[in-house]
């Protein structure tokens, strides 16, 4: 019935496209939603070709986005990823992952009320020798890196809404360098100016993680390749395991300056932000009481389409506090602001994301498992989701994965990389293992 169906509004397209101006054409295209759109490209050439335009994408996703009127907008969801981690014969550690659509509501945590994403093509690999990241989401896309410890680093952008999936070419930076380990931080954005989604790699190859200044290459979708760009104008060290933060035009790190006696520099905790269109680097200050405090674990987020910071004072104790701070006016140090804290009797590891309805989701930590839950900072109120994950080594899953256990990010569809050659069809894949 689905196909019969498909077939009727093709036929029905046709005819429209025979008697409606080009120009109305294209204006209706560009309304529909994603999977209309993507079937509209098997009605004759012509559509194919203008759906398939860098200008027709664009637009579409401009549009989506400015009038929310495609679905995922609408209906407030969210894309999450769960991992949880087992152990085998005390030795082998495997992932298993799952990643699904939500609505950012009452049901959130219902298991039956949720859409489970097929697997990304080109990602695979042994989970035994190497671990996996979700670099960044960005209008409809995800960037996703795979670290194969051995002898691999790649990364991979996927469109789940449209089943594809691009391999980018193999960083310039690759491992196997003598006497140095290769330590990433990265980001993943987009460029309005240039209409182009673009990655940033800083690569720090040191024999001590606070020696280097970092190498750092950028790839671009529009180019297909990976080149050199300068680093930041001083040396900054990024947090370990620093997811990054796109708002604004810019990727965003939680860095700091290496205290040098001989330069005359001193430890300063700040905001290393690289802009997309610019492509340079630039520092934004923390608030003052967060300068010197080396001793504070600090997480860089987005709140309300601001730039946040979430920092807890990472020893373990009893009760652990939390605050939340957003910058009203970007780039300006006097414009941050403290929203509340988060004070619970729990041993929490991290802020995974903020909700629509102001509820903060946070991973705590108990004697038996890991947990997500949903804090309301109004009332203090704690809501149990149903997310768990097996505990068996806290310190080695906070020093290899940070917040890896979940990820959560508004989810919006669009039609990037459905004119990128090189990009696998998820229904391609499939057909082709053996």
């Amino acid at each position: 019935m689905p196909e019969m169906e498909e077939e009727e509004e093709e036929e029905e397209a046709k005819v429209m496209s025979d008697f409606l101006p080009y120009e109305v054409v294209v204006e209706i295209l560009v309304r529909l939603l994603v999977k209309a759109v993507a079937r509209c490209r098997r009605v004759c050439k012509k559509w194919c070709s203008v759906i398939s335009s860098n200008s027709f994408i664009a637009t579409h996703i401009n549009r989506s986005l400015s009038t929310g009127l495609d679905n995922s907008e609408s209906s407030s969801l969210r894309l999450f990823q769960s991992i949880k981690t087992r152990i085998f014969d005390l030795v082998i550690c495997r992932q298993f992952e799952h990643i699904s659509l939500r609505s950012d509501d009452e049901s959130f945590g219902n298991n039956n009320n949720f859409i489970e994403l097929k697997s990304c093509p080109l990602f695979c690999g042994d989970p035994c020798y190497g671990h996996s990241d979700i670099v960044g989401f960005c209008k409809g896309v995800v960037c996703r890196a795979f670290d194969h410890h051995f002898h691999s680093y790649y990364y991979v952008l996927w469109n789940p809404s449209i089943h594809r999936a691009l391999r980018l070419p193999q960083p310039n930076i690759a491992r196997g360098i003598p006497d140095y380990e290769v330590k990433n931080s990265h980001g993943f954005g987009y460029d309005p100016s240039s209409n182009d989604f673009k990655v940033i790699r800083l690569v720090y190859l040191v024999r001590h993680y606070n020696e280097a200044q970092p190498l750092v290459e950028i790839y671009t979708l529009n180019s297909g390749c990976w080149r050199a760009i300068d680093p930041p104008p001083q040396s900054y060290i990024v947090k370990k395991n620093c997811l990054s933060t796109f708002v604004n035009g810019a990727s965003h790190w939680l860095a700091h300056t290496p205290p040098d006696a001989a330069a005359g520099t001193t430890f300063r905790n700040v905001i290393l932000a690289f802009d997309m269109g610019k492509e340079v680097f630039h520092e934004i200050e923390v608030p003052t009481c967060f300068v010197r405090e080396s001793h504070l674990n600090i997480t860089v987020g987005v709140r309300d389409g601001l730039i946040c910071l979430v920092p807890h004072n990472h020893k373990q104790s009893e009760k652990q506090h939390f605050s939340v701070w957003v910058m009203k006016d970007y780039g300006i140090g006097e414009s941050w602001s403290k929203l509340f804290d988060i004070d619970i009797s729990l041993t929490l590891l991290t802020v995974v994301a903020f909700r629509k309805n102001g509820e903060v989701l946070i991973y705590i930590i108990t004697e038996e498992d890991g947990e997500l839950l949903s804090y309301e900072p109004n009332t203090q109120q704690v809501t149990h989701l149903g997310f768990h994950r097996s505990s068996y080594d806290w310190d080695r899953w906070e020093t290899h994965y940070g917040a890896g256990a979940f990820f959560m990010e508004a989810y919006s569809e669009s039609l990037v990389l459905l004119n990128v050659p090189d990009a696998v069809s998820e229904r391609k894949e499939e057909r082709t293992r053996p």
